[in-house]
Order: C-alpha cells, then structure tokens, then sequence
C-alpha cells in the first residue's frame, strides 16, 4: 500500500506534508483539519481546537538527543477527562531517524513515561470487566489496572500516529508493571478493536532538547502568579502545578493559560503549617521545597482522626513526595507504581516482601494550602488502606476509577532541622488510644481533676475571699 507523503489539505487546500512515516493523520497547520491517509487518498476526521496553554521545551519540529540516539519531535495531542475537564494533559510525539522507531511521550504526577503502540499477543479485556488493582494478562505476565476511564481529543498539532476525532469521547485504562513499565489500553469509542500502548517511565535527564532547556516541567514558565482574589504574588515551586490555594486569602485557582482562575474560597487551616511553604531541606540526600499542605480526616468507630501532610517537590529525577504527620509520628511517603504491588486485597506483596492488612478507613480532604499537581479540593474522599511488614508499610488509596499506592517509613521529626524549623513537641497520647482527640480529652479531664482539688483545698478558707480563675489552660490539636 503507497501513501501520500505530499497532497493538498482536502479543506482548505494549504499543503499537507507527512514527513514522519508512521503518521496516519497530520493536524493542518492552516486551517486545523485533522487530515487523515489512506491508499484511497485524503480525508478529514474533525477539527482540532487552538491549542491550549501547556507550554514544553519539546516543541514541534525541534529535537535533540536521548541517550546517544537523535530525536525529532513530530507532533502532540492535548485532552482532558470526559467528566473533569478543568484537568488536561497532553503527549508528545517523538521519532528516532537511524531506525524509523517512535515513542509517545506523557507527564503525570511528577513523572514522565513513554509508550508506542505493541501488538497484543492476547486477548484485551473490554474496558467494563476492568476495575483499578485487577490484572490484565499479556503474554502470561500480569499487569495491573491503575485507571480507567472516559477522556476526549481537544487540540492537536503535527503528526499523529492514529486518526484523533476531536470533541468525541473514548474509553481508557492505564495498566503497569514491575520494572517502571507502564502501558495504556485505547478503546476508543467502541467501534473498532483496542489498542496496546506499552512501554515504561524514564528519567526525564537522559533527554536533551536542542534548545538546552532540560525537560523538567511542562508546566507554566511563570515563577509566580498573582492571586485573583487578594493580588498576593504566588510562586509556582514545582512548575508542575494545576490548582494553588492561597495561603494568605484562601482562594483555590485553576492555573490556566498561565494564570489563576478562582474557582472560590477554601477551608482556611486550623493552626500555622510546621513546615512553611516554600521552605527547603535536604530529605535522605534529596534537596526538596515544600509545596502544599493538607489536613485530612477519618471517622472510626465514630471517633474522629486527623494528620497533616506535606506534599515535597524533589525536581524532575525524584518528583514528589509527602511527609506525614499523625499525632507527632513523621513518615516519609514515596508514590510508589502499582505495577510493582502484588496486591491480594488482605495482603500484598513488594519487593520479594509480604505486607499485611492492618486497617482501611474513608480518608477526607479537610482543607488544603498551597500548589498541588491535581484538582485537589476540601470534601475529596478516598478509601485508604494500610498493610505493614518490613521496614514500613504500603498505603493504597482508592476512588472510583483509580488506584494509588504509596511506601511509607518512620521519619525522625529531628529531621525536620532541614527545614530550618525546631521539631514541634511530641502530643501527649495514652497507649491505646489511636484518635488524635484521645490527648486532648484526656488533658481536660486531668486539668478538671486538678481544679476540683484545688476547689476542694480551699473549701473552708474562709475571709470571704473569691476564687481567680487565672490558670489560662490551652489545648492546641487537631
């Protein structure tokens, strides 16, 4: 079969070029058809939208080099989720001339993949018999489901290896494996058979763009930006953020074509955070800054528990991690791929070690300040779960299409001097006692006992003097 490499644009007539030889469609640079090739000539499948404000150094047209080997980037496609479309994304498309080869290239939560299109040697399963954690067998191997879900094409530009269909909305499932690789399932709208992506995440430094800006973020290039609502100059951290939260007037922002849109007011924290945003420190040989911060709650047994948590940006080899705090217990929270957690549900099993249940509560967004790499916002709800065994523990956390899992270990509060602030005092806790209100019911039951002594010790004094209450008692917490 011969395909057109040259033709005019079939809806405005400028010239069509398809310089990369596994493009199926190329998006018009005149007129933005999505003109599509076959061997009977020409045709338009939609048109793509401007392009939104997702800036990157990977631009069309450019290249450089990735480990030894040339690139050319041919194209991208920018989306966004059928049911949250406040949140898109884009791919990049990426050639290798000495072989013809390609990679599409993806940025999500810190961490950068690539994937091409595999042939599958098995059957995939329909997207409504996947759910997040089940498996899916390719060539006797398991993988397991991390996402699904609903997404849409809404710009494009360059070559694109499938035929998009803008606006139209397809099916999804994001899977992974042990060893970072990682693979997406395209079910499109249904009317043809799925398509495999596989391939892994990679370290974003083995790329060089001829341009010399190193692939860090794709972020906004803004360092700061103004708070719609109070004007407050708001720098960007991570340059990977999607909603920021005031931290001096509470608004929560969208960033959007590099800059906030108010989205409205956010539950204000209770107490200061013990780690300022913007603070830095150098976390197990890391240099991090604190980007945001978040106070979430459960309810077990009807006795409230709340911890804090703070989300650290490590840059783009080590991308994100948290530091927890439950009750003056610090723990370190590395995001872990699901790929690399056997998980049968009551136990699981990483890195040749078994994890057990311990307990699994619905885990609230109480209130949160600062920048965050997803939509983040009070009232968001999660089921937690934690397994512990050697060395620490696995949080997996799910919602309704999707499946997190994190490694958890103990972390010193004494290094918390890294960040330059003195290590908060221990809350007092009796054993047992595993609600973060057990400290401060039982203070004021021990300071009622105190005050009835001494109302009793002074019973009888006599002079007619009165009592001053003057003690001024302060029960700081959660």
């Amino acid at each position: 079969m011969t395909l057109d490499r040259q033709a005019p644009c079939p809806s405005c007539g400028a010239p069509i070029v398809f310089k990369f030889g596994n493009a199926q469609a190329q998006v018009c640079a005149y007129c933005r058809a999505v003109v599509a090739r076959t061997d009977r000539g020409l045709y338009v499948s939609g048109r793509m939208a401007e392009l939104l404000e997702l800036p990157s150094p990977l631009v069309v047209g450019t290249g450089g080099f990735w480990g030894g080997r040339r690139f050319e980037v041919e194209g991208r496609v920018q989306m966004d989720r059928a049911e949250r479309a406040s949140a898109p994304w884009q791919e990049i498309l990426v050639s290798f001339p000495d072989d013809g080869s390609y990679a599409w290239l993806a940025h999500a939560q810190g961490r950068w993949y690539a994937t091409r299109e595999t042939p599958a040697v098995d059957r995939l399963p329909g997207a409504a018999e996947l759910r997040p954690g089940a498996h899916v067998y390719l060539g006797g191997e398991a993988w397991v489901v991390q996402e699904v879900g609903a997404r849409r094409v809404v710009s494009g530009e360059g070559a694109q290896t499938g035929v998009p269909r803008p606006g139209v909305v397809t099916r999804y499932a994001d899977i992974s494996a042990q060893g970072d690789r990682f693979g997406t399932i395209d079910y499109g709208d249904g009317s043809a058979p799925p398509v495999l992506f596989l391939g892994k995440r990679f370290d974003p430094t083995e790329l060089r763009p001829d341009s010399g800006v190193p692939l860090e973020q794709p972020g906004a290039q803004a360092t700061a930006l103004d708070c719609p609502t109070c004007a407050a100059a708001l720098p960007l951290l991570s340059q990977a953020a999607e909603r920021v939260i005031c931290q001096y007037c509470g608004t929560a922002s969208d960033v959007t074509a590099g800059a906030l849109r108010a989205l409205g007011p956010s539950p204000r924290p209770p107490f200061p955070p013990v780690l300022p945003i913007g603070a830095q420190g150098v976390v197990r040989g890391v240099s991090t800054t604190v980007c945001g911060f978040m106070r979430r709650s459960c309810t077990d047994e009807g006795e409230v528990t709340a911890w804090t948590e703070y989300l650290l940006w490590g840059g783009a080899a080590a991308g994100y991690c948290w530091l927890v705090d439950e009750d003056g217990e610090w723990s370190l929270v590395t995001p872990i791929e699901a790929g690399d957690v056997v998980d049968a549900g009551s136990s699981a099993l990483y890195r040749g070690k078994t994890y057990s249940f311990k307990h699994m509560v619905g885990a609230s967004v109480d209130c949160v300040v600062g920048e965050f790499y997803w939509r983040v916002e009070a009232g968001d709800e999660v089921d937690a779960t934690e397994l512990t065994g050697p060395g620490g523990k696995i949080s997996r956390e799910s919602s309704d299409g999707e499946v997190n899992y994190s490694w958890c270990v103990p972390f010193d509060r004494q290094e918390l001097a890294a960040f330059g602030v003195a290590p908060p005092p221990r809350k007092f806790k009796l054993p047992g006692g595993d609600g973060s209100s057990t400290w401060i019911t039982w203070a004021i039951l021990i300071a009622f006992v105190i005050l009835i002594v001494a109302l009793d010790e002074c019973d009888g004094c006599g002079g007619g003097g009165s009592y001053h209450g003057g003690s001024g008692f302060g029960f700081g917490g959660k």
